[in-house]
């Protein structure tokens, strides 16, 4: 089933949406943007993911899921009706990384509290490591968020490491 995904943001907002795109097509996620044009026409998105606030006026959203970029938000400029998951490299964000190699060696993807799912299914804090080529630090945040709706979604982590160790392998042909 497509996942409807709307991204706030500026300045990063298309080489994050690239890199998204990208993630989600390997880990065989169906999704499909939601364009600011259309964003007050919808009243209810599966994912929001906000990268800052800074060029944000006061809205109101309904989501699932809204991913707020802890490292870059300085506001409360946006009101949302959903499950919250702060994302970054903070210690006290729901999800993190840790252990970065020095580029090029992965890292570990780090699911810091539990999240529901729905009446049935909740997601246990984990670790999952990451075998994946990146240059800076900016590639690591759409994995974050990538990787947690997989999770969501119902892949299992040997299912994600899988596809993005594929992605690596192929690459290095």
């Amino acid at each position: 089933m497509m996942k409807t995904i709307a991204v706030f943001g500026d300045e990063q907002k298309n080489e994050f949406l690239l890199n998204v795109t990208r993630i989600l097509t390997l880990l065989d996620v169906k999704f499909q943007f939601v364009t600011e044009e259309t964003i007050s026409t919808i009243k209810h998105f599966d994912y929001i993911i906000l990268l800052n606030d800074a060029s944000l006026t006061k809205i109101s959203l309904n989501c699932g899921y809204c991913f707020i970029d802890m490292d870059q938000n300085q506001g409360d400029s946006i009101e949302v009706y959903g499950n919250i998951i702060a994302f970054g490299f903070g210690g006290k964000n729901t999800v993190t990384i840790s252990s970065v190699e020095n580029e090029n060696g992965g890292f570990v993807y780090c699911l810091q509290r539990y999240l529901n799912i729905n009446a049935f299914r909740m997601l246990e804090p984990q670790e999952i490591p990451i075998n994946v080529e990146f240059h800076k630090e900016q590639e690591l945040y759409p994995y974050m968020v990538c990787i947690t709706i997989a999770l969501i979604e119902g892949l299992s982590n040997a299912e994600i490491e899988e596809r993005l160790a594929l992605r690596c392998y192929m690459k290095n042909l």
